[in-house]
């Protein structure tokens, strides 16, 4: 989970200290050591896995493999604490399931973390029952109401976390759209003067050249070397306009890395992306480009949503009139995990520029490779 809402990391944090301390302060003073250390052991157990789970420095984030392990581990805690200590006197423990309820939505479905939290206040409240020998539903259904309410809030939360992340990978990806229209709209005014120049004044200037060329061949004297001057300045002047056309055609196509920044510009700090990406590979295709902008979208989005990485490294390299783009994310991917509708729009898009995916998720992280035609540019 990344940490969206500190306040409320913050206000579990505070709110098990408090359910720590006054647990301590109702301990009996004949209790014995070993009894004392016990208790201290859960409680600090259970705190440091949801610390652990709820914020960001920790990188632990709950539906990752690790952080569901962290929930077992805390409900653990709680259930021993429930059984060490006597209902006579603390009662309120099940605040500690209440914290623990608040972050499962960040780890299951809705449906799932509602399911999971009733058989918990189930099993908490039977066992209970079982050590005060007398039924406990009423507060059993006060405190399941405050467990429900508690996974309703952060499931509502989480929705506002996720519709926030999409909202801002639609903004980098207008933002690298229209880069790449401003791009091409740069790259067809330069292609229609270059084009202007180079059938319209490079017609005339060689016309002109030509008739000064014969204009040297009919005149003598003081006029035949202002008509060879003239002559040589045509020239010249012709050669500028050809190296002016060629220049601007260079300068016109998109190059992949400037096309690529925009989107990784305002990542979470939680991902790192390291761009190993040659400066002069270039985009004379603009289709072509907003097929890639779309799929290193779509990988950065994977990469934040289902393996849980750290850091992403893109590599791009021209290798015998190919253009290859390599995506290494260092994410554990989930033992059942399945190409979904992502990966399947990643291949649709290459498929359209004569390009193939390899996906590979050796040791559970992800590894896209891509390989499609690289048009050069059309310099002439």
């Amino acid at each position: 989970m990344t940490n969206k809402l500190p306040l409320s990391s913050l206000a579990g944090v505070l709110t098990w200290a408090l359910v720590f301390i006054i647990t301590l302060s109702l301990l009996p003073p004949t209790t014995e050591m070993q009894h004392w250390l016990g208790v201290i052991s859960l409680f600090l157990l259970y705190g440091a896995a949801f610390i652990a789970l709820t914020f960001d420095y920790f990188r632990c984030p709950p539906h990752s493999p690790a952080g569901k392990s962290l929930l077992v581990l805390q409900l653990v805690a709680a259930l021993a604490l429930l059984v060490l200590l006597p209902q006579s006197h603390f009662e309120y423990l099940a605040i500690l399931t209440i914290i623990w309820a608040a972050v499962l939505p960040f780890a299951l479905s809705q449906r799932n973390a509602i399911a999971l939290t009733l058989v918990v206040v189930i099993l908490w409240f039977s066992i209970a029952s079982y050590q005060k020998h007398h039924s406990l539903w009423i507060t059993a259904l006060l405190y399941g109401a405050f467990h429900l309410f508690a996974v309703l809030v952060q499931s509502t939360a989480k929705s506002e976390q996720t519709a926030k992340e999409e909202l801002a990978a639609k903004h980098q990806q207008l933002q690298a759209t229209q880069q790449l229209l401003q791009a091409a709209s740069r790259q067809s005014e330069r292609t229609r003067i270059a084009r202007n120049l180079h059938d319209l004044v490079g017609h005339h200037l060689t016309a002109l050249t030509i008739q000064l060329q014969v204009a040297g061949h009919i005149t003598e004297g003081e006029a035949k070397l202002q008509v060879d001057k003239c002559h040589q300045l045509a020239k010249l002047l012709l050669a500028d306009v050809r190296e002016a056309v060629s220049t601007m055609r260079q300068y016109a196509d998109v190059s992949l890395l400037d096309a690529i920044q925009p989107l990784v510009a305002l990542l979470p700090e939680q991902l790192k992306v390291r761009l190993q990406i040659p400066a002069d590979i270039m985009l004379n295709d603009l289709q072509q480009a907003q097929h890639l902008l779309c799929i290193v979208q779509e990988a950065i989005s994977n990469c934040l949503k289902h393996s849980g990485a750290t850091e992403l490294q893109i590599t791009a390299a021209v290798t015998d009139g190919e253009l290859q783009l390599s995506m290494v994310d260092n994410g554990k991917l989930a033992a059942n995990w399945r190409p979904g509708n992502g990966i399947k729009g990643m291949q649709e898009r290459l498929a359209e520029c004569g390009g193939v995916l390899q996906v590979d998720s050796t040791q559970q992280a992800m590894h896209l490779s891509l390989r499609l035609p690289y048009m050069e540019s059309d310099n002439a």
